[in-house]
């Protein structure tokens, strides 16, 4: 019941405001003021995601896409994200592979700074969004660094099937 009424709470009368609206007055407010308020709205979502109405899932997305840095950042300070974030061996490689599959001859529409928000949420890699999101395009693999990845396998082995 306190979710439900937090949710009545965010939008009075079911209302959901416009996206772009709501962001440019989040812009205006203090740091903790705006804060405060994402907190509310990650939470809520968190636990009542699945029985909200679309329209005010979409306003929460548009929310998170509009400052994903303070999303990561609530991933990785206030949730169980902090203790399950894997930790990855080669952390350089890790990004330069993902600039490989990712972003030469890009013809997918997930931006590099949603990669970049997905792999600070789930991966044990420090930095902020446009730092790593910067990485990831510059990239730069080499051959030998693709044979370190692979180990013992050899590279003409690979046949693209994970089955």
């Amino acid at each position: 019941m306190k979710k439900r009424n937090n949710l009545e709470a965010l939008f009075p009368n079911g209302k959901v405001p416009d996206a772009n609206v709501f962001n440019r007055s989040l812009d205006k407010m203090s740091k903790e003021g705006r804060n405060h308020l994402l907190e509310k709205i990650y939470k809520l979502a968190f636990t009542v995601w699945s029985t909200l109405p679309k329209k005010h899932q979409k306003f929460i997305e548009e929310v998170i896409v509009h400052d994903r840095q303070s999303y990561v950042d609530f991933m990785q300070q206030r949730t169980v994200m902090s203790c399950l974030r894997c930790p990855l061996r080669f952390p350089v490689l890790f990004i330069r592979m993902l600039h490989l599959t990712e972003v030469v001859e890009r013809t997918a529409q997930t931006s590099i700074n949603h990669i970049a928000m997905s792999v600070l949420i789930c991966f044990q890699i420090c930095g902020k969004i446009g730092t790593v999101a910067g990485h990831i395009n510059k990239g730069g693999i080499t051959s030998g660094e693709v044979l370190v990845l692979a180990g013992k396998m050899r590279v003409g082995d690979y046949c693209g099937d994970l089955n």
